[in-house]
């Protein structure tokens, strides 16, 4: 059985992550989202994969290769323009040859054992597609999935009204799919009002057809929709909470710790990285490649990227820093709302509550911010900022302060 990973969308509220590179290959514990979703599926019995791009594909290429590496056969199927999620799923049309195949979205948090179980659904019903679900707190911010008392989808509502969803099952982004049936009810799929054509749209095709589509819900903390800054964080946090990771220190070859410096794991750290004295790391800290840290800085709950360079008394808490920043000595982030609560975050122009009490800042790619100053929680950074020294930051800056 094939697989497909969607993964041509450039996920605009994950800005500003996403301006250098494709959500896809965001880190969480040492490998991009992409690699892990390859890992599990080849660990599931998958062996040929076809993965969906379109924006930064050769970034996407360059990284993931071949597939060799990961022990399976990947081909790069080419979604100019992203309309929608069906659109894309039938862009594989050719190469599963309407035979049965796996749908996984990009941006999703997966493992074997769910896609296993999701076939096994799938085989005993002999449904035309098998959706995973997962119950959430707040359906209302996905696809909440009605199901009748044998397991089966009656219909899928997209993002309900807060109080009227039907169930707190929501769409995990992960298919088990009948091609020659889907491609069939794709192509009577039309356009929606925000101009894609839509798989939810599909499915009610299929249902109104007379196919049968199953529903495979899976409970526990093993799905993380990676759609928000703060989702990256805890998805990095619950991998980092895995038997794999869970209470040690992983340091890449090259790196020099400095004496003094205090690691309190689970801590990933890679390759060619500088820890001065008396650093102070983790826990549930990835720290990327050829990255330099400074005498007494303390990290912690956090994402470092590749070659950023934290100087001397640095304190990052619960935040994300991207590639190649300069961050001088004496910088603060705060993590805590003022005035207690949650943290907000701006995302594409709108405050939006984390739903956490602890939530630093996002700093972009390229960016320097200055000795001295204080960097207020929630506050996003976009890349190539410039923030001079001894400022108070409580606002999202893009460009030079």
């Amino acid at each position: 059985m094939k697989a497909i990973i969607l993964a041509a969308g450039k996920g605009t509220r994950l800005n500003p992550l996403t301006k250098y590179r494709p959500k896809h290959l965001l880190p969480i514990a040492g490998k991009t989202l992409l690699e892990k979703t390859i890992i599990e599926l080849n660990r599931a019995g998958i062996e040929e994969i076809g993965l969906i791009v379109g924006y930064m594909k050769d970034e996407i290429k360059r990284r993931i290769g071949d597939g060799s590496k990961y022990n399976v056969k990947i081909d790069y199927i080419f979604q100019e323009a992203q309309l929608g999620t069906a659109h894309a799923i039938k862009m594989a049309e050719e190469y599963v040859n309407n035979e049965r195949f796996i749908v996984v979205y990009g941006d999703i948090t997966v493992n074997s054992e769910v896609i296993l179980k999701a076939i096994d659904r799938h085989e005993k019903t002999k449904a035309a597609t098998t959706i995973v679900s997962t119950e959430v707190e707040d359906p209302w911010n996905y696809g909440v999935l009605h199901v009748d008392q044998y397991g089966m989808l009656i219909n899928v509502i997209e993002k309900p009204e807060r109080g009227m969803e039907p169930s707190k099952q929501v769409n995990a982004g992960i298919y088990v799919m009948e091609g020659r049936k889907v491609f069939k009810a794709i192509d009577r799929t039309k356009i929606s009002k925000r101009g894609e054509y839509e798989i939810t749209d599909t499915f009610k095709e299929l249902i109104k057809s007379g196919e049968k589509i199953a529903v495979c819900n899976i409970s526990g903390k093993w799905w993380k929709d990676v759609g928000r800054p703060w989702d990256l964080l805890e998805a990095n946090e619950e991998e980092m909470s895995k038997p794999e990771y869970s209470g040690k220190i992983l340091i890449g070859l090259g790196s020099v710790i400095g004496s003094g410096c205090i690691i309190n794991p689970p801590v990933i750290i890679g390759v060619g990285c500088k820890l001065d004295r008396n650093s102070i790391i983790g826990p549930y800290t990835y720290i990327g490649d050829y990255v330099e840290i400074g005498f007494g800085s303390k990290i912690f709950e956090s994402i470092v990227m590749d070659n950023t360079v934290i100087m001397d008394n640095v304190e990052i808490g619960y935040s994300i820093i991207a590639s190649n920043c300069i961050i001088e000595s004496d910088v603060k982030f705060e993590y805590k709302a003022k005035g207690g609560g949650n943290v907000k975050m701006r995302i594409k122009g709108v405050d939006m509550d984390t739903g956490r009490d602890k939530m630093g800042s996002v700093v972009g790619d390229y960016s320097f911010i200055g000795c001295g100053s204080i960097i207020s929680s929630g506050t996003t950074i976009y890349p190539n900022s410039i923030i001079p020294r001894r400022r108070l930051i409580y606002f999202d800056v893009d460009g030079i302060f």
